[in-house]
């Protein structure tokens, strides 16, 4: 074992080389990017602009806060509305999330012509591995195979009631990783990952911008399409962090706020009005974005306001909606953009011809 270092916020990794936490756009050691997407290439649709939809369904097997099962019966009409607009999503659900619960809102996901990929086996390694709270980057060979191996065969199983279906990719919980857990990746075949972050608002000059790229740790390509996601502006409009204990990131939401114009308010209009600003930015700059929810705060209730769903989802569902029809977007999941990357020329930019 390697001698232990610090990496961020006072937590250590002691397997391996590298470390992943790419929470609030922080680099994680030894990423390389490699052949990044250009910005303005023209997608299947027309449109030079790429917006993503990204749930992580994870219940409170992490250390979320919500009504568990009320996250269950909202994958109905969430689903439903995806179907309506012809919004394709990406879900990344814990294992055990799919064993314990599984088959009906999965169905529901199937229905509405989603990708349902892997968040993991156990949303905290610690629970399924050790007592003690500790750092994903502590975990070696073996915790990483069972980590993504576990975790893919648990979804395809639960979606199995329904039809054969091959999982394609994985999204980590917080976005933990060292070099055994790529290697574990690749090893199943997986086309796309999902853990690095897009945003610098709590370290500046972090992040790894929003273009999808192949990714490398060190010295080593992995044959793996990196979606980069957007960790700081997904949900908290409507759970935002207690600034006692989480300062740090109530400050990045209140710099990402100030340098848009936005009045800074604990609700789910605000969170609708962030995600529009994203998506026009997107638009605006041609671009790759990739947003992140976490469907068990959808069902977090305030005194100021009635439902997220009603609220903050669906109208941005309805946005990505209107702007697929009118082709200014091509709204696709984190398949469909490892299929483009891997199919396209990295060479064909906007006013170039494929090679």
């Amino acid at each position: 074992m390697e001698q232990e270092k610090s990496l961020v916020e006072g937590i250590k990794h002691a397997q391996g080389r590298y470390g992943g936490f790419s929470f609030g756009g922080q680099t994680p050691d030894g990423v390389v990017v490699h052949q990044p997407l250009p910005k303005g290439i023209v997608f299947p649709n027309g449109a030079t602009a790429a917006i993503l939809l990204t749930f992580d369904v994870e219940g409170t097997y992490g250390n979320a806060v919500g009504d568990l099962e009320a996250e269950v019966r909202n994958y109905t009409p969430i689903c439903r509305t995806l179907a309506e607009n012809r919004v394709p999503a990406t879900f990344n659900v814990v294992g055990k999330m799919a064993e314990e619960h599984g088959a009906g809102f999965i169905g529901a996901m199937i229905e509405a012509g989603c990708e349902i990929a892997s968040h993991g086996y156990v949303h905290d390694l610690d629970k399924q591995y050790r007592g003690e709270p500790r750092y994903a980057g502590h975990f070696g060979p073996r915790e990483n195979r069972s980590q993504v191996l576990d975790g893919i065969q648990a979804v395809e199983k639960a979606m199995s009631r329904f039809a054969p279906y091959k999982v394609r990719g994985i999204r980590l919980p917080y976005g933990h990783f060292n070099e055994h857990t790529y290697d574990a990746i690749a090893a199943a075949g997986l086309a796309w990952a999902s853990n690095v972050g897009s945003d610098d608002f709590v370290v500046p000059g972090q992040g790894f911008g929003s273009q999808p790229f192949q990714f490398g740790l060190g010295e080593k390509k992995y044959p793996v399409v990196e979606i980069p996601l957007d960790s700081q502006t997904y949900d908290w409009s409507i759970w935002i962090a207690d600034a006692g204990s989480n300062a740090e990131f109530v400050k990045a939401v209140q710099t990402y706020c100030a340098s848009r114009g936005l009045r800074m308010e604990r609700s789910p209009r605000l969170g609708f009005e962030v995600w529009k600003k994203r998506i026009e930015e997107a638009i605006r700059e041609e671009r790759v974005f990739t947003l992140l929810c976490h469907p068990i705060y959808l069902t977090v209730r305030g005194e100021r306001w009635g439902s997220p769903l009603d609220e903050f989802l669906f109208p941005v569902i309805g946005l990505l909606g209107e702007l697929a029809r009118q082709r200014r977007v091509w709204v696709c999941t984190c398949a469909q953009m490892a299929e483009f990357y891997r199919e396209s020329p990295i060479a064909r930019a906007r006013g170039r011809t494929p090679s």
